[in-house]
């Protein structure tokens, strides 16, 4: 049996170890939302541009909020909770409850890189490894506790997973482009029919939001621009075409033979492709 002491912290050293993976996790979190807003990009990942397109895409946020900043909160929260000076069976059903939400989400995450975004992002993995190896912490610790049957802990476990991944899911829009305007200006439809007209192709997937936010930026004037899905589960795909194309990262533009990777501003694309249009 454990010391009876409320300082799980100093006592357990498998609190010490869920502290340090929480630390890790919370370290993680920290990077990618770094990421996002200063880098630019995510280095060091081990699935080559696979960071970036996870990063990239519409499900890297849950109604606006950033899932690495979602993580962080969550890995730092049950952190302190394991330090401060709270009763060793509220701090253990804490990080159970904690960790079998984290895993349910993490589910959820891992099945978009793999079979909607079809794209891995090697942080993302060690983050839903540090999940499962805390709620197996958790779970072990629970039952050396002497605490509710194995089987009635599980069986709650198993049903926030559950809960979590169903109101994950449900919060993702599976149409946004039924929010991109429907009108545009002389200068978005002149740009579109240039490009159109000089053979110009965007190359893009549909769970990619710089491809939803290049597509709105010339309104309804995208429909004069030859666009190919590559995302073989979205609509009209070629992913053949993409991979002869070598493109590697959407959005990305075709312009009189030549790539150019990320999203553009219409004053840009006019520069590339020598439109002389005025605004």
């Amino acid at each position: 049996m454990m010391p009876k002491g409320k300082n799980v912290f100093f006592n357990d050293g498998a609190a010490v170890g869920a502290v340090v993976l929480c630390a890790l996790g919370t370290l993680i979190s920290a990077y990618l939302l770094t990421a996002d807003f200063l880098l630019g990009g995510a280095e060091f990942c081990l699935t080559g541009e696979g960071c970036d397109a996870v990063r990239n895409s519409r499900y890297s946020s849950m109604g606006g909020i950033p899932v690495s900043l979602l993580g962080l909160l969550g890995y730092a929260s049950v952190a302190v909770a394991l330090i401060l000076p709270l009763g060793r069976k509220t701090k253990w059903n804490l990080l159970f409850a904690f960790s079998a939400a984290a895993v349910g989400f993490s589910a959820y995450l891992t099945y978009l890189e793999l079979f909607i975004i079809e794209a891995l992002c090697s942080w993302c993995v060690a983050s839903a490894a540090i999940t499962i190896v805390l709620f197996l912490i958790a779970a072990l610790r629970k039952k050396m506790d002497g605490g509710a049957s194995a089987l009635k802990s599980l069986g709650g476990a198993a049903a926030l997973l559950v809960v979590v991944y169903a109101v994950s899911y449900s919060v993702h829009s599976p149409s946004p482009e039924k929010d991109f305007p429907s009108t545009a200006s002389f200068y978005q439809v002149g740009l579109a029919k240039y490009l159109s007209q000089h053979g110009a192709t965007m190359y893009g997937s549909y769970t990619c939001a710089h491809c939803d936010k290049q597509k709105k930026l010339f309104g309804g004037a995208f429909a004069y621009i030859p666009y190919v899905e590559c995302n073989r589960r979205g609509p009209d795909p070629d992913p053949a075409l993409c991979k002869t194309k070598s493109i590697k990262s959407y959005p990305t533009w075709e312009i009189e033979g030549k790539l150019y990777r990320g999203m553009k501003t219409l004053e840009q694309l006019g520069e590339i492709s020598g439109y002389s249009g005025k605004r």
